[in-house]
């Protein structure tokens, strides 16, 4: 039997995004007409059928989906996230089906939402939360559940995860092939497992390369608190010639202190960030990064959770979602120390 048509099967006959799909799928205005009728014939072309949930009517499931963010994570204004949910809007609009999105009101929050606790929803896609407690709530509604970058370690339920530790593997090797063995690392708090497993990437990198690593090159606090983190690294007596940002907002922040330091990012000192986010193109000179496929977390989410309600699955692994180094503008071929 033939595999349904996904959205990423979609963008690559289209040789668009998948976000441009999404938008297509969900008649956003932001998107040429002429490439909107170009996707939505591909789909027609190829066999896209209203009727693939017909099971799932059939059983009076309501065909809807939920999705919770953290409010804090503001889903709506950080690419990160907005890249996220454009995945999954565009595989629901695909399937036919509906979203209820849900922002939680902060990470403490025992408050299940209406549409849990009325069963509107078929499954729930919980994005970026770490709160095992208000995990545990939900599965007492026996209602499926997929978890997508946890922001703490989750042992129940089918996860989707970012290949952290090769991606800060590869962003640190990149700089070492580069000359740098003073290479620094910045991130948020290490509490939150990507940002644990990036260091560990990092150091792994190092490791392998016979370089030592020194605890004065390793800083680690907000989300946003590049600025602080590479100001207080510049202060170092031996300054790194290159740091590796564990996220892109850290890494923008970063220019601001070294440019007021007088220096230069890709000149004086080099800069690889995490996550591809819009920002990054759009800094001077454009940051060297780690592309994490966005549309595609939240698309496997949909497929899976799918999956699981629909065909009777019982997922209970962790699917590792890769990752890619972005050559761009920020790093610097020096001549290393001897």
């Amino acid at each position: 039997m033939k595999e349904p048509l996904t959205i990423k099967d979609i963008a690559k006959l289209a040789n668009v995004s998948q976000g441009t799909v999404s938008k297509a799928l969900n008649n956003r205005p932001d998107i040429g007409a002429k490439t909107k009728k170009m996707i939505l014939k591909i789909a027609e072309e190829n066999g896209y059928s209203p009727n693939a949930f017909g099971k799932a009517l059939r059983s009076q499931n309501s065909n809807t989906i939920g999705v919770i963010f953290r409010k804090e994570d503001i889903p709506l204004r950080n690419s990160f996230f907005s890249r996220i949910l454009e995945g999954i809007e565009g595989e629901l609009a695909f399937n036919r089906m509906n979203l209820v999105l849900y922002l939680m009101p902060d990470s403490e929050s025992k408050q299940l939402p209406e549409m849990v606790r009325e069963k509107r929803v078929d499954g729930v896609i919980l994005v970026g939360t770490g709160n095992a407690d208000f995990l545990k709530r939900l599965q007492q509604y026996s209602i499926p559940t997929m978890l997508v970058d946890p922001r703490q370690r989750m042992n129940d339920g089918p996860k989707l995860l970012i290949d952290n530790k090769s991606g800060a593997f590869m962003a640190t090797e990149h700089l070492i092939q580069h000359g740098h063995r003073k290479v620094a690392f910045i991130s948020g708090e290490l509490s939150r497992p990507s940002f644990a497993e990036r260091l560990q990437g990092y150091k792994n990198a190092l490791t392998h390369y016979d370089i030592d690593i020194r605890k004065q090159y390793i800083r680690h606090h907000g989300f946003e608190a590049g600025y602080e983190l590479t100001k207080s690294l510049l202060n170092e007596p031996d300054p790194p010639t290159a740091i590796f940002a564990a996220n892109d907002i850290n890494a923008v922040y970063a220019y601001k202190a070294i440019n007021e330091a007088g220096l230069q990012v890709g000149e004086d000192i080099s800069l690889v960030g995490f996550d591809d986010i819009d920002l990054g193109r759009l800094a001077t000179p454009a940051l060297t990064t780690i592309r994490v496929y966005k549309e595609e977390l939240g698309s496997v989410a949909v497929r899976q959770l799918r999956d699981i309600i629909y065909e009777d699955s019982e997922l209970h692994y962790t699917t590792i979602i890769p990752v890619k180094l972005i050559e761009r503008d920020s790093v610097k071929t020096i001549v290393p120390d001897s």
